[in-house]
């Protein structure tokens, strides 16, 4: 019923403004009480013809939130080319007896690949196990120099350092760097809910506070939040006899590269290899030229960059943009940080045709505040992206309306639905949305819609997008 009249409630406003201009349409959905005193830069460009069919504040420098990977992804692609991979490597330091006994150690080094899960590790120690170690006399070090050791990013919010979508930057990576909790009813009322990690790992400590309830109770939930610098979850509730499995939500870790090396441990362990001396950080650099008794025994390769754009962008996946832009900055000057891929970006992107004095970049992901790109900017960015070799391959990383990533619930059952390809962008009270519209008649458009600073909740501000958009496809 709902969404009968919000169907009808549309239908009568595009009917209403279908005498007007295209611009005074606009003009007269974006004139809402709530956006009067907040920013919001809008532009509207037809793609075959270069034409700018609407634009409103096109050129003032605002908040994008998660519409900055499009920057980072378009110009990983370009940079390091759709064929790139990560990759994450095992190496055997030492002499290999006969018996399978490895004198000496074991080193995983991360190469960048945040894509890397247990399944990953395990391909990995099987390898180990095929190149014909059962025992490791020394240790499981592991190796993440690759990139920096900075685990935030600037600006970022520091309330959100517990949670899987700011997980801590690393090279060495597994499963997101962080952990999924759920809980259930215990068997008996009064006992405590049982939880459990997704991967099984004793890497963190759960704290049960929680308790199972009867039948029928008011006000069952369950919250958990992870102690702040620790890797420690703090769970309490309560949840009704009887009752299915929950899924509490996604928590990050702390020291993500010795998280990776420990769900390693134990998938070794599976393969049939033991580690005698248990894990410990490498200390020194791995240079196997120079180390005659270092040689490479398994190595994993993460999907080509015109997949991992996609498991960027469908998603708004912050450690795999954030990883990718620290790999930008490794592989082309040199140095695995977060300042020099954000110097190969702006190289790239003024390469694009960008009003670079509109552009003000400190992460990839758009987790922080201080990032700041002008809506025509964003424009110009699709338009060249739409000319280039890639063109397909960033389109379709990119979420389709009332389809997938985080459009799949906006616009579904209507005609915008399959015909446009965009990434949104969310902070409080930023709302962001960039991307292409085939419209009614075939034509192709890049439109770029950034709010900022309005008094209205996120949903206002995504469903006064999703109007435009649909009115774009109505008139054009």
């Amino acid at each position: 019923m709902l969404r009968w009249r919000w169907t009808l409630a549309l239908f009568l406003t595009l009917r209403m403004l279908s005498a007007q201009s295209l611009t005074e349409s606009i003009d007269a959905l974006l004139d809402v009480d709530w956006l009067r005193y907040g920013y919001c830069g809008v532009v509207v460009r037809d793609l075959q013809t270069g034409e700018t069919l609407y634009q409103r504040d096109s050129e003032r420098v605002l908040i994008p939130a998660s519409n900055m990977k499009l920057l980072a992804t378009a110009a990983a692609i370009h940079r390091l080319g759709a064929d790139y991979c990560f990759r994450t490597r095992v190496w055997a330091r030492g002499a290999l007896t006969p018996d399978g006994v490895l004198q000496g150690d074991l080193i995983l080094q991360g190469l960048g690949d945040a894509t890397l899960d247990v399944k990953g590790l395990e391909t990995l120690a099987q390898q180990v196990h095929q190149a014909g170690v059962r025992r490791v006399a020394g240790y499981l070090l592991y190796d993440d120099s690759w990139l920096d050791a900075v685990r935030y990013g600037f600006g970022w919010n520091s309330g959100d350092e517990p949670y899987g979508y700011q997980a801590q930057m690393s090279a060495l990576c597994a499963e997101g760097n962080a952990v999924r909790l759920y809980a259930k009813p215990a068997a008996q009322v009064g006992e405590p809910l049982q939880l459990r990690l997704e991967p099984d790992t004793d890497y963190i400590e759960l704290v049960n506070r929680t308790r199972t309830v009867e039948r029928g109770a008011p006000n069952t939930a369950v919250d958990a939040i992870r102690t702040r610098a620790r890797n420690q979850i703090i769970v309490s509730g309560a949840l009704p006899l009887g009752s299915e499995e929950v899924f509490v939500g996604r928590y990050a870790v702390e020291n993500p590269s010795r998280y990776a090396a420990r769900l390693f441990l134990k998938a070794l362990q599976a393969a049939g290899v033991v580690v005698e001396r248990g894990i410990t950080a490498n200390l020194a650099p791995i240079v196997p030229a120079e180390t005659p008794s270092l040689r490479l025994v398994a190595e994993h390769r993460s999907p080509p960059m015109r997949e991992i754009i996609a498991r960027i962008n469908k998603p708004s996946d912050n450690l795999l943009t954030e990883i990718t832009l620290k790999a930008l900055g490794r592989e082309v000057r040199g140095e695995g940080t977060t300042a020099a891929g954000v110097q190969v970006l702006r190289e790239f992107l003024q390469s694009a045709g960008l009003e670079m004095g509109a552009v003000h970049i400190v992460d990839g992901s758009g987790l922080s505040r201080i990032n700041g790109v002008s809506a025509e900017n964003f424009v110009r960015l699709l338009e060249y992206m739409h000319r280039s070799p890639h063109a397909e391959a960033f389109r379709e990383s990119l979420p389709v309306y009332g389809v997938d990533g985080t459009l799949r619930n906006r616009l579904r059952g209507t005609p915008v639905q399959g015909n446009s390809f965009a990434k949104t962008g969310s902070l409080n009270r930023v709302s962001s949305l960039s991307g292409y519209l085939r419209t009614q008649s075939g034509r192709w458009l890049a439109f770029s819609i950034i709010m900022n600073a309005y008094n209205a909740p996120a949903s206002d501000a995504r469903a006064l997008q999703d109007k435009l958009v649909q009115l774009l496809w109505e008139r054009l």
